[in-house]
């Protein structure tokens, strides 16, 4: 499967990508990050975030990444990261469980830099396309 059948990418996955590009991240950061980023135009609960992340994971889009020494875990199964599933709910705005041995951090893996830049000059070409109609509405 070529990269360009994976475009275009859902804004949750461009913006999921994009944060990983910029280092590793555990899920509840990734959340945070992706709603920063997409000035709450795209929120994330754990359950949908990690469904993202398996899928990501599988197409071989993101890697799980060892944090605090401790090795990546084996085997498929990705789950919520804290405890009672709802993570930040303590108000504090933190992490729940920071330094819980089940969190999981992760990192963008080449062939998701790769699929990353392909929907970025995807994009950059879409808007060298439609400038020239935007600049005739904003002089109307």
């Amino acid at each position: 499967m070529s990269t360009t059948d994976h475009l275009p990418l859902a804004p949750r996955d461009l913006l999921i990508l994009a944060v990983l590009a910029e280092g590793p991240h555990h899920g509840y950061g990734i959340i945070k990050a992706v709603e920063a980023r997409s000035e709450s135009g795209v929120l994330l609960d754990p359950a949908n975030l990690y469904r993202v992340l398996r899928r990501m994971r599988r197409l071989g889009w993101i890697k799980e990444v060892a944090e605090s020494g401790m090795p990546p875990r084996r085997g498929s199964g990705i789950r919520a990261d804290s405890g009672n599933g709802a993570e930040g709910s303590d108000g504090s705005g933190q992490y729940p469980n920071e330094g819980h041995p089940r969190r999981r951090s992760y990192e963008i893996a080449p062939e998701g830099k790769v699929l990353l830049s392909a929907e970025l000059a995807r994009l950059e070409r879409l808007l060298r396309q439609v400038r020239p109609a935007l600049a005739n509405l904003k002089g109307r």
